[in-house]
């Protein structure tokens, strides 16, 4: 890599450290990027670590006198690693079923939860339930929305609820963690629709609990669901489905068209593309053209170990078995990696700037490098130490369970162990995803995804099958127009985020249904929902768009309260 890249992101990284220095002085935003542990439940899965900076030991001596001029960021870098935003909070535990469909069954498991009252002003006020998805939530993490937390239970005076999805973290409905549940109990157990009964069934313990009254009374609780990606997706089918306790809902970046198979398979790598570009002129020239370099020289080779070492990959044993054999499977493997770090980075490019993971590997594929060492060192930045790491360890992308592999239900990436094992479970079974590489409409070498391939995938890992099309036909959200019983969702979508190809992009009926759509030109993934404390880091966009949603849910509310006639 060139020094003045080197140097280049030497001076992003001091800039980022400063400005969140700021941010926490007033409880603003920091660490940006989402870092994607996060990610379960709020982003994605958590498969990669943040860009971590190229420049420590290899910095040319003439660019030395010029770190010492900043000798007094330390303190901006110890800031950092914390960061301000999701509150660790201790959890509590709710004596939850564990099959909703099984009315002769009383067995029941214990659901991981988080609770916020500290603004809470009695019965008659709001219940903000705020989904959890494909991922554990550790303490550590406990409530992460500051914006629901901190700003829309204050202006409320609501109460905030957080479950945990069954079968990720504490939730084990059966008492065996991933990777040891059978394919029996997950076929009947690992469902959308159990996950959304949990809910239920938790937030009208919680009204009972608080003294809240029927619905249509004084000190009724209206219940707003609220949830991004995933939970965005869940979020809505709560209003959807159990409208009879759900009165409103909040899905951010919900990929509602990619489970209702009504987008082009090439869609999503295609606006990803585009975001990359958008964030550095060139970008996706630059990365296309090293990509197709690495690809004919990993296909031209005489064996996997050949080309192993030159690309930064471990040979021999930490190749997975199934790869090491084959050339061509093994740059599909990589290639993936590749892709789904990207999309990654693609999730957590806000504010778009130059302090984004996204541009600086932007930056990277940008330098005077080969091909080969372009790979190799986004490769070595996925271990977490880019300077100490002697090589890249493929089995460290694996989910967990049998007959895993990189490529898996999910071409954005499942994510590893047990969690990672789940959402390949959950994307093999009922939430298909289209998505595929097209070669020509974005930067990554050719690979189209087809039902045959998963089928066969989802067989081996799951012995299920996929029914990419039995939710949204027997719910009715293939035409959301058409199912009268859908009022009062919003959707929000950051504008250069991949996911938003598979969002609903406009208000479908402003006036009595109240399905309204809210879009971010400079968001990405619901970056209106971050895990950061609401500032003005914010960029203009999202900060007019957490007024606009205060005042739709006062509009909200008072419908609700006219609809009781109290």
């Amino acid at each position: 890599m060139s020094e003045w890249v080197r140097f280049r992101i030497y001076i992003i990284n001091f800039k980022q450290q400063r400005r969140n220095f700021s941010s926490f002085s007033s409880l603003g935003s920091m660490c940006r990027g989402r870092c994607r542990a996060e990610a379960a439940n709020g982003g994605r899965r958590n498969k990669v670590s943040t860009f971590h900076s190229l420049m420590e030991s290899t910095v040319s001596a003439r660019f030395n006198t010029m770190k010492l001029c900043f000798a007094s960021s330390a303190l901006f870098f110890a800031f950092s690693s914390s960061g301000v935003g999701a509150v660790p909070t201790d959890p509590s535990y709710f004596e939850q079923i564990v099959d909703h469909n099984n009315d002769n069954s009383e067995a029941t498991y214990k659901q991981r939860f988080y609770e916020k009252g500290d603004y809470w002003s009695g019965p008659g006020a709001p219940i903000f339930l705020v989904m959890g998805g494909e991922g554990a939530i550790p303490p550590e993490t406990g409530l992460f929305y500051p914006y629901v937390n901190d700003v829309l239970a204050e202006e409320f005076g609501g109460y905030v609820l957080e479950p945990e999805h069954r079968f990720y973290g504490d939730s084990q409905p059966t008492g065996v963690a991933p990777p040891g549940v059978s394919n029996e109990d997950l076929k009947n157990l690992m469902t959308p629709l159990q996950a959304l009964a949990d809910a239920k069934r938790l937030v009208k313990a919680k009204q009972k609990e608080l003294g809240c009254t029927e619905r249509g009374t004084p000190n009724y609780c209206p219940v707003f669901v609220i949830g991004g990606s995933y939970p965005g997706f869940l979020s809505f089918s709560m209003r959807l489905l159990h409208g009879d306790v759900i009165d409103a809902s909040y899905a951010a970046s919900a990929p509602i068209r990619f489970y209702a198979q009504q987008i082009d398979q090439y869609d999503y790598y295609e606006l990803i593309t585009k975001s990359a570009e958008r964030s550095l002129a060139g970008c996706a020239a630059n990365v296309r053209d090293a990509l197709a370099d690495v690809s004919q020289k990993i296909l031209s080779s005489p064996s996997v170990d050949d080309i192993a070492s030159k690309i930064g990959v471990c040979p021999g044993p930490k190749i997975p078995e199934y790869s090491a054999s084959s050339v061509s499977n093994f740059q599909e493997e990589i290639m993936m990696v590749i892709g789904y770090t990207f999309a990654n980075y693609n999730m957590g490019n806000y504010p778009p700037d130059d302090t984004t993971d996204l541009y600086k590997t932007c930056l990277m594929f940008g330098d005077e490098l080969s091909a080969a060492e372009k790979v190799k060192t986004l490769l070595l930045n996925l271990t977490g130490d880019e300077d100490a790491a002697e090589c890249f360890d493929m089995n460290s992308q694996l989910p967990a369970g049998p007959n895993a592999t990189i490529t898996s239900g999910d071409w954005s990436g499942v994510g590893t162990g047990g969690d990672g094992s789940m959402w390949d479970f959950q994307t093999c079974s009922m939430l298909v995803e289209t998505i595929g590489f097209s070669g020509s409409r974005d930067m990554f070498p050719p690979r189209e995804w087809t039902m045959d391939w998963l089928t066969q995938h989802c067989g081996d890992r799951f012995d299920v099958e996929p029914k990419p099309l039995e939710y949204a036909r027997e719910w009715g959200f293939d035409d959301i127009m058409q199912n009268t019983n859908v009022t009062r969702v919003l959707f929000t979508n950051g504008l250069n985020d991949g996911w938003a190809v598979g969002s609903i992009l406009e208000s479908l009926d402003e006036g009595e249904r109240q399905l309204i759509a809210m879009n971010f030109p400079n968001g990405a993934h619901h970056s209106d929902l971050s895990h950061e404390t609401p500032g003005p880091n914010d960029t203009e966009d999202i900060q007019q768009g957490h007024k606009d949603v205060i005042e739709l849910f006062h509009k909200w509310l008072a419908d609700i309260k006219a609809e009781g006639k109290f």
